[in-house]
């Protein structure tokens, strides 16, 4: 059991969340399926660069410099460092995107990212929430936005990912890396974040 629930976790990681939320975009029957495939495969390679391998290439440096105790981030004081990489990478992207056609979805995600990643860091400061549930609530929350104004397919999804949520939720709890309420409301604030920042 605790293979499967680390199997979960590694699959819904959030640093693999970015690049499930593109696919979702440009493959659900939206207007954004119609975006080019330059854009699109330009889109996946930045995401893959700046907001999953820098920030996992950056962890041995952050380790060897003493700001984080080990890989888990198993408490609060180690998250500052590899968010504030993580929101500078996705920052990065977002810059770097401004000349991709049809490209608009793409950068309000990533300033999205940026935005609800500097929130979640100010929290993380005093209080320990779940990064794998904010991150799947983020999720759920751009393909409600998604679904509501883009129409398509993509909200033929919703229940699989609330499903989703409910198996990485009880993953988290099953290996004892949070609370409850660390899972609950690092959900909410996922969800919460992105829906009122699209909406």
């Amino acid at each position: 059991m605790k293979v499967l629930a680390f199997a979960v976790s590694m699959l819904f990681h959030p640093l693999l969340l970015p690049l499930y939320v593109l696919f979702i975009t440009f493959n659900t029957g939206t207007v954004f399926t119609y975006i080019p495939a330059y854009t699109q495969n330009m889109s996946y390679l930045l995401t893959l660069l700046g907001v999953t391998l820098i920030p996992l290439l950056c962890l041995p440096l952050l380790k060897w410099l003493g700001l984080i105790e080990g890989y888990r981030l198993a408490q609060k004081q180690d998250r500052v460092f590899p968010v504030l990489v993580t929101i500078v990478g996705a920052f990065i992207v977002f810059y770097f995107s401004r000349n991709l056609p049809y490209s608009n979805i793409v950068r309000q995600f990533y300033l999205i990212m940026v935005i609800m990643l500097s929130g979640f860091m100010i929290v993380t400061i005093r209080w320990k929430i779940s990064m794998h549930m904010t991150a799947i609530g983020a999720l759920c929350g751009f393909v409600f936005i998604l679904g509501m104004k883009y129409l398509g397919d993509v909200i033929n999804l919703l229940p699989l990912l609330i499903l989703v949520s409910g198996l990485v939720a009880s993953a988290r709890l099953y290996l004892k890396q949070h609370t409850p309420a660390q899972v609950y409301v690092g959900y909410v604030y996922g969800a919460a974040a992105v829906v009122a920042i699209m909406y």
